[in-house]
Order: structure tokens, then sequence, then C-alpha cells
């Protein structure tokens, strides 16, 4: 599942669109911060909670899971790795 959120930074005349996916496999992981945003892509692949947090009409609750995601470079090799490792594993 997916869905894309659109905000306004402040300060920006712009609008940015974060593609939020839900990665069963990322539930089997013990992480704080629900998931990683890849920089280069802005895609967050997340677990179940966080993937609802992102998925309601609360703008803070939003701001919060946006704020405590994991930031990483690219998607191959961090996540790719911990899908490939069943999940047993964290990125670098």
């Amino acid at each position: 599942m997916k869905l894309t959120w659109t905000f306004y930074p402040k300060g920006e005349k712009h609008s940015v669109s974060l593609t939020v996916v839900y990665v069963p496999e990322l539930d089997k992981l013990s992480i704080p911060s629900g998931g990683y945003l890849v920089i280069t892509t802005n895609t967050a692949y997340v677990n179940w909670s966080t993937y609802k947090r992102f998925d309601t009409s609360d703008i803070e609750g939003r701001k919060d899971a946006f704020q405590q995601l994991t930031a990483v470079e690219e998607f191959t090799e961090t996540i790719k790795g911990i899908l490939a490792n069943g999940a047993t594993s964290q990125p670098r």
C-alpha cells in the first residue's frame, strides 16, 4: 500500500510530495523511527504503525512521523538488504 502526502515547508513557495510505502517486512524490525526516508526519491518505506500515522488527517501526527524517519541515501543497498535478509538486520 502507498499514499502521497503533499505539504508546503515553512518559507517555501513550492510544495513537496512524499510517497509513503508500507513494507510489511519492516514490522518485524524494532526500529524507533518507524521507517526510512530515501532522500534521493523523497520516498518513505515504513512499518504499519507509521503508515497509519500518515494515513490520517492529523497534520501534526504526520509531521511527527516524518521527523522520526531515518534518512538514507539509497533504496537499493539499504532497504533491499533488509528485505533480502528477512528483516533481521538494520541499515548502516
